[in-house]
């Protein structure tokens, strides 16, 4: 399936995740990371490149699937690109990706967290910027088959606490059994950063925002919303998820009914 277009935009990197079915995801746009658990974010997965893990459906789709080994043991999948991307003064530039989270029975996610995300490029910088003064954007942010997505950012000064805009005040409810568009639209169209906004949408419809005036400061702003970002699609197990639970239990099931399907994800820029 083709990467849509958008109206007076420009597609400038995508992926539409074509392949032949088990194989790998294109190595050329993604680092399929090789990585222990955040224990920080309560995560018990690892992260594998193995197939078992992430792998194309061979019609069009990314496949990321927990499992659980026979010791309990949970592997998954975290991709993060290799291009990133910042938004030119005067214009706007949106990151979209279209998926679906998992489909078994709400009482077989607990601890089950898929997300779409991105960070700020610096943090790959040597030396690196820390997080969070790289930045972040959770584009959508869902765990234990809940049915909505929260809207958050994450930013702050070197070494400092972090600052954070959204999460449960930033709830967008979707049905979980089908596939949305999830995007987040940074937006510099204005003549003063003060009056930029960075905005989130499902299926197209902004459901939050925050403009430069709420964060308050240039070099705050200028990090999260000037700046080159990289986009990641991953399935964590066990979270810090703001919501009931937080590990997986006895119930809770390892398969791609608890992982995320992806069609595409692609950066556009305005004309």
């Amino acid at each position: 399936m083709p990467v849509p277009g958008q109206p007076n935009y420009t597609i400038v990197w995508s992926d539409d995740f074509s392949g032949p079915k088990g194989s790998s995801p294109d190595t050329s746009k993604w680092d399929i990371v090789n990585r222990g658990p955040n224990e920080g974010n309560r995560e018990v997965q690892t992260y594998t490149s193995s197939t078992n893990s992430a792998s194309l459906s061979g019609n069009g789709a990314l496949h990321i699937t927990p499992q659980k080994d026979n010791n309990g043991h949970w592997t998954s999948a975290r991709l993060e690109g290799k291009s990133a991307f910042s938004c030119p003064d005067g214009h706007r530039m949106i990151l979209q990706a279209e998926l679906r989270t998992g489909t078994f029975p709400f009482d077989q996610q607990a601890g089950i967290w898929p997300a779409f995300w991105a960070l700020g490029k610096n943090i790959r910088n040597n030396p690196s910027v820390p997080w969070p003064e790289c930045g972040e954007w959770d584009v959508m942010e869902n765990a234990h088959g809940v049915d909505y997505t929260l809207a958050s950012l994450h930013y702050g000064l070197h070494g400092g606490e972090q600052i954070s805009q959204g999460g449960p005040s930033a709830k967008k409810t979707f049905t979980v059994e089908a596939f949305h568009t999830f995007a987040i639209k940074i937006n510099r169209g204005a003549s003063d950063w003060l009056d930029e906004k960075i905005q989130w949408y499902v299926d197209g419809e902004n459901f939050y925002t925050v403009t430069g005036a709420q964060v308050n400061d240039p070099v705050l702003w200028g990090n999260i919303a000037h700046k080159a970002f990289f986009p990641i699609l991953n399935v964590a197990v066990g979270s810090n998820f703001p919501a009931v639970g937080g590990q997986p239990d006895s119930k809770t099931v390892g398969g791609l009914g608890g992982g995320m399907q992806v069609k595409y994800v692609a950066f556009y820029k305005s004309n």
